[in-house]
């Protein structure tokens, strides 16, 4: 070999060195190096199979019902719900699909004046993610399972795809997955789909990471798995180079008594064959153990620019709290990052809800204009150096479109609904009219010809609106509701003898308060009757149980970890339990659990108190003192989610268990004829639905109204058979019933569509003639 032949060698080798050495400093400090999966063709699992089969039977069930009045929507409409994603296709940017958290999707077509539900009648209206085909403008994506993990989250069932607008929907796969954070879907090809997974909310699970198909949907390969907790939260194209992926993971698990925490398996990864085999990227990034949720985002005019959204919850280094959310931006593809320089101005965007929030979106046009997403909603328009605040409508804000054709026509969701701007939002419209308010309960006035209804909201407050039915129960016709009188979770009871007289209870038992409407001014009109609870520390839950006793107004009952009882209004109470829980201190976190979720008395003997916990436990007391755990017989660990004392027969009491945090979503409801000492399932023929409460008729009392995930059933023979009540409601979770005694109608708190109201008239003639 001569000498220049030897000098050649030489530089290759010394450049191949290099370039080694080079990886290797990029490479960063985590254990793993890369996540192949097998990629296994995933089919549906026994429990998506049962699901299924549920929610088949409940249509079923609901197209023969002879109860087939319509349930009538009551608003309110002043405010939204939270909306989890917006679609909007470039060449119809009038034409926009939008998620709700827990209400299903929603299409308009003429920016927000007239709203159409497209996805009623499904077995979830829990939605994560919108997609719309590139080619082809028809074709929809609904990734059902809203993946930002709140307290009232619902579980989704997969992925479905509609080819004609969003007319109709086939159900594609992926319904273990329960969550789905992003669809992505292939620019040229649009027979290749991934899917980013977080996974199941309260349980282990191997469905999680990414899936790949690229047969339209119809088979699907397992591209990314880490392990059973650790799933994919965003997934971003390379616009230019569809085989080149981004995707952060992190821990999306989370237990009953905590938020998500950080953990070791955030990371950011990068794929360049198309998702089949994935790389860490992270030389600029944060050490990630105490990070949480990261966003991600490519700038489709240069792609070589991409940002991720960090929330660090290491220590400050002044001293002060943690470090707080940090913009991270790449030039280079990902391979190395820099933080941004107004990092610190956005460093409290999220407050404590770095798992919840994570958005962020750069202008497709113009790299330097990146818009980041949390509690408040900020925008840099020098790449990252510094940021404004943009004052929207509302609060804690999820998504975001720009036009790609024109980067002045912006859409914004949050939990107030959303925004719509044609100036890059130097001002912006928010249509009022999308029917996604996520109720937690709801409690009337039993005045005649109108009547008002009560509810909280979440993330909205305390509500009210008057409801007309004085010219017949079929035709009820609903005023705009006004803001006040409760929080965004909780209870109402409202005096029957006094409408004028209103309390109510606040999130994690704050409380509770007692209204008087007739006061002259708010601050007079407001009292805070809260019982004392010693040197004990309050462990409410988020939404406490009050109860107003049927033998007198004056008498209130109020859970937390405690029940208390009042026999002036709130003036003055007295604990009536030691702790009803089954508390223990090592599932004590930042959410409180091992609390009171439900508590009755009976109308037929005053001091008759059932108390349920959403921990698994009952109890009952005669003599307000003395309890006796009648637990046995309910499935363990479920919330207790609703107690009702029989009008009838004093011996007699209904419950309602929930196991959704236990990835249970069997209809759990059951009936004692001997004060709890052995309980009977009365669920048989109920087709499926989570079950949330129960309520019997207070003027017949053989029919029992039961609301579940699903919709609403009635029983004539006090639960030995079940009918699916009314038509027109779409797939909602209820969440609380209130019947008025004189008007003869039945009202609903659902989660995420507002609230309804049916008439009852058919019911009580079928019993008059029986």
């Amino acid at each position: 070999m001569n000498a220049s032949a030897i000098l050649n060698v030489s530089r290759r080798i010394f450049v191949t060195g290099a370039v080694l050495i080079a990886l290797c400093l990029a490479w960063p400090k985590v254990p793993s190096v890369c996540a192949q999966s097998a990629a296994p063709l995933i089919a549906d699992t026994e429990e998506t199979q049962q699901r299924w089969e549920l929610f088949r039977a409940h249509q079923a069930m609901r197209a023969e019902t002879p109860f087939s009045q319509n349930w009538q929507f009551i608003g309110p409409l002043q405010m939204t719900g939270r909306v989890t994603d917006i679609a909007v296709h470039s060449q119809h940017p009038d034409v926009w699909y939008v998620a709700g958290a827990s209400g299903g999707v929603f299409k308009t077509a003429d920016k927000g004046n007239t709203w159409q539900g497209i996805f009623e009648d499904y077995p979830t209206a829990s939605i994560g993610d919108i997609e719309i085909d590139p080619q082809n403008p028809q074709t929809i994506w609904v990734g059902t399972g809203e993946a930002n993990i709140l307290r009232s989250t619902m579980a989704g069932l997969g992925i479905f795809k509609s080819t004609n607008g969003g007319e109709s929907f086939e159900y594609m796969g992926l319904g273990d997955t329960h969550h789905i954070a992003r669809i992505v879907i292939h620019p040229q090809n649009s027979d290749v789909i991934w899917v980013a997974a977080p996974g199941h909310e309260y349980t282990h699970n191997r469905e999680r990471g990414v899936f790949k198909s690229t047969d339209g949907g119809k088979t699907w390969r397992h591209v990314f798995y880490k392990n059973r907790s650790t799933g994919s939260i965003d997934l971003v194209i390379d616009p230019s180079n569809p085989d080149t992926l981004y995707m952060s993971t992190g821990e999306r698990l989370r237990y009953r008594w905590n938020d998500p925490n950080p953990g070791p398996q955030t990371a950011v990864w990068k794929s360049t064959d198309g998702g089949e085999n994935w790389f860490l990227i992270g030389r600029g990034l944060p050490e990630m153990a105490d990070c949480e949720r990261i966003g991600l985002d490519v700038c489709r005019s240069q792609p070589n620019v991409v940002y991720a959204l960090v929330n660090d919850l290491s220590p400050n280094p002044d001293g002060r709290g943690v470090v707080g959310a940090n913009l991270f931006r790449s030039n280079d593809h990902g391979m190395t990052w820099e933080r941004c320089e107004g990092s610190t101005a956005i460093g409290r965007i999220y407050a404590s809800y770095g798992w919840f929030f994570g958005q962020v979106r750069v202008d497709p046009n113009d790299p330097e204009t990146v818009y980041v997403q949390g509690v408040n909603f900020m925008r840099s328009t020098d790449g990252g150096k510094a940021f404004t605040n943009i004052r929207g409508n509302h609060a804690d804000y999820h998504a975001l479109w720009i036009n790609p054709n024109n980067s002045q026509q912006i859409l914004v969701g949050n939990d107030g609904g959303i925004m719509y701007s044609e100036n890059g939002l130097e001002t912006y419209e928010s249509p009022r009219t999308l029917p996604i308010v996520q109720m937690y309960n709801v409690a009337i006035s039993q005045t005649p010809g109108q009547f008002h209804a009560y509810t909280c909201i979440q993330d909205n407050m305390g509500w009210r609106g008057l409801i007309d039915v004085s010219e017949g129960p079929h035709q009820a016709k609903w005023s705009p509701w006004e803001r006040g009188y409760g929080d965004e979770s909780g209870r109402h009871a409202v005096d029957p003898t006094n409408p004028n007289l209103v309390y109510a209870v606040n999130r994690y038992g704050t409380g509770p308060f007692r209204f008087d409407l007739t006061a002259e001014d708010a601050r007079s009109r407001r009292k805070e009757i809260a019982p004392d609870f010693g040197t004990e520390r309050r462990r409410g839950q988020w939404v406490s149980p009050l109860t107003m006793s049927s033998h007198d107004p004056k008498r209130l009952l109020y859970g937390a970890q405690f029940v208390f009882l009042s026999n002036d209004g709130g003036d003055s109470w007295t604990r009536i339990s030691d702790d009803l829980t089954n508390f223990d201190p090592n599932k004590q976190g930042n959410i409180a659990f091992s609390t009171l979720f439900a508590i009755a008395e009976s109308p037929l003997q005053k001091g008759l108190i059932y108390a349920g916990s959403d921990d698994g436990l009952v109890h009952v007391t005669d003599d307000e003192k003395n309890w006796t755990s009648i637990s046995t017989g309910i499935p363990a660990d479920t919330v207790i989610a609703s107690i009702e004392a029989c009008r009838q027969d004093v011996n007699t009491v209904y419950l309602v268990a929930n196991g959704k945090r236990l990835n249970d979503f069997q209809t759990y409801v059951f009936k004692s004829t001997d004060r709890g000492q052995t309980w009977t399932s009365i669920a048989n023929g109920i087709p499926g639905g989570i079950g949330n409460v129960i309520k019997q008729d207070p003027k017949f009392h053989n029919v029992l109204y039961l609301g579940t995930d699903l919709g609403v059933y009635v029983s004539l023979d006090s639960g030995l058979s079940w009918q699916v009540l009314g038509q027109g409601l779409p797939t909602v979770y209820v969440h609380d019933i209130a019947i008025h005694e004189t008007e003869q109608v039945a009202v609903i708190a659902t989660h995420g569509r507002g609230g309804w109201l049916i008439d009852l008239r058919n019911i009580y003639l079928s019993q008059l003639v029986e």
